[in-house]
């Protein structure tokens, strides 16, 4: 009895451990991916475009389509990922067989991405996953995808660059293919009354690049409020 009691106090006490290892180790890498999202966010703000990382409740969102999947084997690009908020949340939908292509430009999310994504992992599950520290704009033009999904800060661009990379995605859609991406509520609105003409004018042409390419392909949207700043999804189809 004796004996019992000892060995079963020890297996506690190593599942204690074994638990606390695996918070320090999370706690860690929840510190480093908010304290790199920050140091970017405030020194490179017009390209990552946000004030917090995504809410769970907007990658679920943003990453609906998948979930719909057919069995098949799909290929899915995502574009700007910065520390991977919507990254995990589609590898939790990726089967055998499956494709994700992912292009992140700020080479301090790309070493974070390929640090932090479990290739090993996702590679024993058969699924090809790759990682591209490039421009989306020169992707190989001759790889379709069934999903693509956008987490750039297109109203942060100019209109040039915001139509050439959806030129871009759109061509890389297949026929049935979905792209969804997200804006924040409000903030050309709330920018607006404190920016100067030709800043203004930047976000005027930026919106009507936009409100041209919606309606054209855009076949559903939705709001999410559980989100820092609440954020606007936008599902768009090649053929509507």
């Amino acid at each position: 009895m004796f004996q019992q009691k000892f060995f079963g106090k020890i297996l506690v006490k190593r599942k204690i451990n074994v638990i606390l290892i695996k918070g320090m180790k999370v706690l860690k890498r929840l510190l480093k991916k908010y304290s790199l999202f920050y140091s970017e966010s405030f020194s490179n703000f017009g390209t990552v475009g946000a004030i917090a990382p995504s809410s769970n409740s907007l990658a679920k969102a943003v990453v609906n389509p998948i979930v719909r999947r057919t069995k098949a084997p799909i290929a899915v690009l995502e574009v700007g990922p910065g520390t991977g908020a919507f990254t995990s949340q589609i590898l939790r939908e990726l089967q055998e067989g499956d494709t994700f292509d992912i292009y992140e430009l700020n080479p301090k999310f790309y070493q974070y991405l390929k640090k932090y994504i479990d290739l090993e992992s996702i590679i024993a599950k058969k699924i090809s996953c790759k990682l591209y520290n490039a421009d989306i704009r020169h992707l190989n033009k001759s790889k379709k995808y069934d999903f693509i999904i956008s987490g750039l800060p297109f109203n942060n661009f100019d209109s040039k660059t915001v139509d050439e990379i959806l030129s871009v995605l759109m061509n890389q859609l297949t026929p049935n293919g979905i792209f969804t991406y997200f804006e924040y509520c409000l903030t050309n609105e709330f920018k607006g009354t404190f920016l100067k003409s030709l800043e203004r004018e930047r976000m005027l042409m930026v919106g009507l690049t936009i409100e041209t390419f919606l309606k054209k392909y855009q076949f559903h949207s939705t709001k999410v409020w559980w989100n820092l700043p609440p954020a606007k999804i936008h599902y768009c189809k090649k053929n509507l």
